[in-house]
């Protein structure tokens, strides 16, 4: 039998693009099981203090905070998959600006990390040492502006992500 030409092949840019769509919907996944998990950790924070936030209240909070873990989560993944990327070529290769590039990858990392344990200290403390705040929820101030810097290195570590594949 004759195979098909070019059926077992795709483009470089193509895996590219299914690796990132790949690691983004890990990311998603795991985003909201980490988020799933701190939610219920705040609400018990909520009923300890006797306070009963509003359903639009409670949804609001939740949507911002749901939100800002899947962004750091899908960061991370990313940051994860250039990482591997990166120590694969290393070993192959023993270049020294991969080994930088590794480090500086690995630190992204790192950072990325952290962000998802202050992420759920900041909306912790924030409800437990502000109770009469707390009650306010519905306002959009915690986590906004580091929400909308993750989204932006979220778009930068995929374009590295996928100019690296090239």
């Amino acid at each position: 039998m004759k195979e098909i030409p070019y059926s077992n092949k795709i483009s470089p840019k193509m895996k590219a693009v299914i690796i990132i769509l790949g690691l983004v919907f890990i990311g998603v996944i795991i985003g909201f099981v980490v988020s799933t998990i701190g939610l219920g950790f705040i609400r018990d924070v909520l009923q300890n203090l006797n306070i009963q936030p509003t359903d639009a209240q409670e949804h609001r909070f939740s949507n911002l905070y749901t939100a800002s873990i899947v962004i750091n989560c899908i960061d991370a993944t990313l940051l994860v998959g250039i990482l591997i990327m990166y120590i694969d070529s290393y070993r192959k290769t023993k270049s020294s600006f991969l080994m930088g590039l590794t480090f500086f990858i690995g630190v992204l990392l790192a950072r990325s990390l952290l962000s998802l344990v202050t992420i759920q200290s900041l909306f912790t403390e924030y409800v437990q040492i502000l109770p009469t705040l707390a009650k306010a929820i519905s306002t959009t101030g915690v986590g906004s502006f580091s929400f909308l810097l993750n989204v932006f290195e979220i778009i930068a570590v995929s374009i590295l992500l996928y100019l690296s594949m090239e």
